[in-house]
């Protein structure tokens, strides 16, 4: 999972790399399944996400991004 985290985008991988070390720590099987499925998506669509130019419909996802986004260890791009 942390290396499906690296993406091409140089923003991506400085808020899911940690964010994926994070869920690993975690032991938390929800939010484990559900960073998973975000690993799915195409970078674009994580991009527009991160950048709030779009909403994931998802409700999961759209907690996910926001727990992404407030993580305390996140790279600074």
């Amino acid at each position: 999972m942390i290396w499906r985290a690296r993406r091409g985008a140089r923003e991506l991988d400085g808020l899911l790399m940690p964010f994926a070390q994070e869920v690993a720590a975690s032991g938390d099987a929800v939010l484990l399944d559900d960073f998973e499925k975000l690993l799915t998506y195409p970078d674009p669509l994580l991009l527009d996400w991160v950048f709030g130019r779009r909403k994931p419909e998802n409700p999961a996802m759209l907690r996910l991004i926001q727990l992404i986004l407030k993580a305390p260890n996140r790279a600074e791009s």
